[in-house]
């Protein structure tokens, strides 16, 4: 049976028996004693003492009554009580200002005001059974308006809502557990690469801008967890899982415009993108973690579409130019894990993959070769500083029978290094970032500070800088991308 028709099903049952499960939560109506009613009448043909007695009666009987009703609202009350103990969110406001002149290929040209925003986050969790439980979670996203016209404007229609988490848990033991539907599965030890973590799509379309917890994409997926003696084996299995979010065309990081300007030989046409779809939309990934004293390291193997999709056609008309960009399918073996030791935490990871295709010097010579590469990533976060810790990652990738027509090095290199401080009783962090992405001289620098003044109110700031050496660096066509970011978070 055809794996999404499954998924659809179970999504559509599982949000009607959750609808069922919230409209379960009884409201009983108070039942009023009435002296008016036609039963107090029959009580006048009583003599004074039977009425005293019926009415000494009565009297009890309302106030039963009134603590049975009283009993009820307090017994619906714990019901609501508990329907939204599992609710929480959060709401979002961020001003993001330009720092420089962009060229004119994009949509912002001048310093000004980028963006301005507000994100409502809202997240369900509840118990159906004993053993099931459930996740509901999205946000409502208002853009107040978009650089146009050499100006920042008002947006109309401007309001977006995704659906994030959507999942059921099944326990049917103490040490099983299987999750279906809409989720995220964070795996690997370092921040800045996924050598390993590539089961969730990133979001790219800001880079060096958002917080690490907001770059993974959730994918509709199965997740079964089980041990086998001393080892936790993890089974995945997903299905349209997509690729990683790029930015919008015109944007500031408007992934299309390295090709607008390399590709001379489409004759100076405008161009369309064309995502392709994969061969194979479903991808499995298996992880095997064994956990000791001091640490854990964990063997994985997948069969996926890489998450970056690649230029694979470029078909040119007379009038327009059409990119295709498709998925590559690829196949990974790897190996992550980390070490404490005293005030040091060591992490590492290293994978195999075959099957990534990599672009020829001349860009319209497709498709790209496929070459089989080596991973390595090595960092470490040292804690021995009164409230900073400091870390730093490595990487270096080996192309396996390199051809010198490609357009990157045979071994190449990437680098992170973080501090991070908190202070004021943890009220006050400070983050400061500097990354140079692999095998480039490309690097993306930023400075963030959050305080919190009071419980669930936090007050962010973040400087982002981007630099570039060379015309083939990824972020030369952005290095004017430049920006200060202020957001307020209120948690709930």
């Amino acid at each position: 049976m055809d794996f999404n028709y499954v998924l659809k099903i179970f999504i559509k049952f599982f949000f009607v028996t959750f609808v069922i499960f919230c409209a379960s939560i009884s409201y009983s109506q108070d039942d009023d004693f009435n002296l008016e009613s036609d039963d107090f009448d029959l009580l006048e043909d009583s003599s004074f003492d039977q009425l005293e007695l019926e009415l000494e009666k009565n009297d009890n009987l309302i106030l039963a009554d009134e603590n049975d009703v009283s009993d009820l609202k307090k017994s619906d009350e714990v019901l609501l009580s508990k329907s939204l103990d599992g609710l929480s969110g959060a709401i979002i406001q961020n001003f993001v200002y330009g720092l420089q002149n962009p060229p004119d290929i994009f949509n912002r040209n001048n310093k000004g005001i980028e963006r301005v925003e507000t994100i409502l986050n809202l997240d369900f969790k509840g118990e159906l059974a004993p053993q099931f439980n459930f996740k509901i979670g999205g946000n409502f996203r208002y853009d107040w308006g978009k650089w146009k016209n050499n100006k920042f404007q008002t947006n109309e229609d401007s309001t977006k809502f995704n659906i994030k988490d959507f999942y059921l848990d099944y326990y049917p033991s103490s040490q099983i557990w299987l999750r279906i539907g809409n989720q995220i599965i964070a795996r690997g030890q370092l921040d800045n690469l996924s050598i390993t973590d590539t089961i969730n799509p990133r979001d790219l379309s800001i880079p060096g801008q958002g917080e690490l917890s907001e770059i993974r994409q959730q994918v509709p997926a199965i997740l079964l967890n089980f041990p086998i003696s001393d080892l936790k084996v993890e089974l995945v299995v997903t299905s349209r899982a997509g690729g990683n979010l790029m930015g919008e065309k015109g944007g500031s990081f408007d992934p299309t415009i390295p090709f607008s300007q390399n590709l001379v030989n489409t004759g100076g046409n405008p161009f369309t993108i064309n995502y392709l779809n994969p061969s194979n939309e479903i991808e499995f990934f298996t992880n095997i973690n064994y956990s000791f004293n001091g640490g854990d390291i964990s063997l994985v193997f997948s069969d996926e579409n890489q998450n970056q999709r690649s230029l694979k056609n470029i078909k040119s008309k007379s009038l327009l130019s059409q990119l295709d960009f498709g998925f590559d399918r690829i196949q990974i073996l790897g190996i992550s894990g980390n070490l404490a030791r005293g005030d040091f935490l060591l992490k590492y990871e290293g994978a195999n993959i075959s099957g990534a295709s990599f672009l020829k010097a001349n860009l319209v010579d497709l498709p790209g070769l496929k070459k089989n590469q080596n991973v390595l990533g090595l960092g470490f976060d040292y804690s021995g500083i009164n409230n900073l810790t400091i870390g730093y990652e490595g990487n270096l990738r080996i192309i396996d029978n390199y051809s010198n027509d490609l357009t990157i090095a045979k071994q190449t290199l990437g680098h992170s290094v973080q501090f991070r401080w908190t202070g004021l009783n943890d009220l006050l962090s400070i983050n400061a970032n500097l990354s140079r992405l692999t095998g480039e001289k490309s690097i993306i620098g930023s400075l963030a500070t959050s305080y919190k003044p009071r419980d669930g109110l936090t007050i962010n700031a973040r400087y982002v800088q981007y630099d570039a050496v060379e015309i083939t660096d990824t972020l030369y066509p952005y290095q004017k991308q430049d920006v200060i970011i202020l957001s307020t978070e209120y948690s709930f």
